[in-house]
């Protein structure tokens, strides 16, 4: 799978397993919205922010499949180049995919800051 991601498209353990629970066709569209991420992480999609209880400020999010399918991430520096995190990726229902992604924030944070210390 790794060789399948540009180097610095970085998925979150939990949103790893949203992007395997879809099916092939759109894990290959999800896939290629993941190379546009990464040529500007912190360029494309659409910056979020903090609303109701939904804390995503420093994340971005974009539509795949005919916006059925949202994917969201956070912008980080490793010191060499802008990666995405990936946080999330679910079907467009609602505000689901924000609400997942503001739970899994602070898991995430931890996450990173142990895998940027290890870079």
């Amino acid at each position: 799978m790794t060789d399948l991601l540009p180097a610095n498209v970085w998925f979150f353990p939990d949103a790893l397993e949203d992007f395997l629970a879809l099916d092939r066709s759109r894990q290959i569209m999800v896939l290629k919205a993941l190379h546009k991420i990464a040529s500007g992480p912190s360029q494309f999609g659409k910056p979020l922010g903090n609303q109701q209880d939904r804390h995503l400020a420093g994340f971005r999010s974009a539509y795949v499949d005919r916006k059925s399918i949202r994917i969201v991430w956070r912008v980080a520096d490793d010191g060499r180049v802008e990666v995405a995190v990936i946080a999330a990726i679910l079907e467009r229902e609602g505000m689901e995919v924000y609400e997942t992604a503001a739970k899994r924030r602070e898991v995430l944070d931890r996450w990173l800051r142990a895998k940027l210390a290890g870079a």
